[in-house]
């Protein structure tokens, strides 16, 4: 059975090959552009079964998703078909230093009328963590309904939640987003925001005042990541600030919260402290940025490893 399970959306992303203004762009590559598919790959990469449930289209893009991630050794046999309904697409624009502009066309898509009723509460109670982002409730109703009981089975099943807030504004505005990700930080076991995510709903805060606020929820087990300043763990009222080894010319940046995510979830697994697990995080999101793709750049325990031991970080 898996060790994590994840549930969320995603989409064939259409990604330009040159960095520059898209409307110039005349060719185009096609990947799969999901948080948490994306998390259960870099777990299963890093030595621990994973599980990804959702739903796509029964169209060629959804196949070749589920394919694709099937074949990265995730279970996918909670993935569903969905005559009705197309799958989720967001076009790539390529900008400068490995940054990107997203445009999404995944609105009425087959995961945005996922239903709690779909979930398979003995699959999710066989896990030992279920992951889960601030995604998947900004596509619907239905969508929020579903990660609602998602935690509910989880919490019944004794597994430990995770949640990344990953605010997405052009999928919903702040003042829509900020109740509902509330909720599902003071929900979860452990949360992972970036400040930018605490900045999208609080406005221009500093990271000592994004912990507070944090703290003031309830989160007794928090990874603030800074960005390129530091990631901070916040557990049993300490603070611990791990400074962050800055790649000075990354290739893609995308995917790489999510790579942090599975690196970080790799070391929970692992029974490592909430700290050294963040250490493990930054590593695999270090090695991620380095490649292109946010799939093909996650790297396997071995090479991570080598990272952490002040080898060369890529040995292919």
């Amino acid at each position: 059975m898996p060790d994590l399970i994840t549930f969320g959306e995603t989409c064939a992303v259409i990604v330009a090959r040159d960095i520059g203004r898209m409307r110039y762009c005349r060719d185009f590559t096609i990947r799969p552009g999901g948080a948490e598919a994306t998390v259960a790959v870099g777990v299963k990469r890093l030595g621990f079964d994973s599980a990804w449930i959702s739903a796509l289209g029964s169209d060629e893009m959804g196949h070749y998703i589920k394919g694709l991630i099937g074949g990265e050794g995730v279970d996918v046999s909670r993935v569903s078909f969905s005559p009705a309904h197309q799958t989720g697409i967001f076009l790539r624009e390529r900008l400068p230093g490995g940054d990107a502009r997203h445009t999404y066309y995944r609105s009425g898509s087959a995961f945005a009328h996922y239903t709690p009723e779909m979930l398979d509460a003995d699959f999710i109670k066989s896990g030992r963590i279920l992951h889960l982002t601030g995604i998947s409730p900004a596509l619907s109703k239905d969508c929020e309904a579903s990660v609602n009981r998602a935690m509910e089975i989880a919490r019944e099943g004794g597994l430990t939640i995770s949640f990344d807030p990953n605010i997405r504004l052009n999928l919903w505005s702040a003042d829509k987003a900020r109740p509902v990700i509330e909720r599902l930080l003071t929900a979860a076991d452990i949360v992972l925001p970036g400040l930018d995510d605490m900045r999208m709903l609080y406005g221009d805060i500093s990271r000592e005042e994004a912990l507070l606020r944090l703290k003031d929820m309830g989160c007794e087990r928090v990874v603030l990541k800074t960005g390129d300043q530091d990631v901070v763990v916040y557990e049993d009222g300490h603070a611990e600030y791990l400074p962050i080894k800055r790649i000075d010319e990354p290739v893609d940046l995308m995917g790489a919260g999510d790579a942090f995510a599975a690196g970080f979830l790799t070391g929970c697994l692992r029974g490592d402290s909430l700290a050294n697990s963040a250490r493990i995080g930054m590593a695999v999101a270090g090695m991620s940025i380095q490649m292109p793709g946010n799939i093909e750049s996650l790297p396997t325990w071995a090479e991570v490893e080598r990272s952490m031991n002040g080898h060369k970080t890529w040995n292919r």
